[in-house]
């Protein structure tokens, strides 16, 4: 059977199932750019919880070259005669030949 000799109510038919596939279409596209959105709005929430990691992680580092920065400091008071003569003063209770030591106990 061609066609052409299919009986009316059959192409009737037809074209009424054919409007079930546009429906059906963009009840999908819908939900694919529902699933899109939602994933878009995950993927911006986890970018804020990585740029506040970040930025502790930013801070930390600010600190640590600050400690550092010290520690270097320290290290050149250490090489000094003033640090030497504190260190006498305060551990070995040494003092020079014209000073006087008042302790207090």
């Amino acid at each position: 059977m061609k066609w052409w000799q299919v009986p009316a109510y059959r192409i009737q038919k037809f074209k009424k199932s054919s409007l079930i596939t546009p429906i059906l279409v963009l009840v999908l596209i819908i939900g694919l750019v529902g699933a899109v959105g939602i994933g878009c709005a995950s993927l911006k929430s986890r970018q804020k919880a990585y740029d506040a990691e970040i930025a502790k992680y930013q801070n930390l580092i600010a600190m640590e070259e600050n400690r550092s920065r010290e520690i270097a400091e320290y290290a050149m008071y250490t090489k000094t005669t003033a640090y030497y003569e504190e260190v006498a003063r305060e551990k070995y209770r040494l003092v020079h030949d014209n000073e006087i030591l008042f302790v207090t106990e």
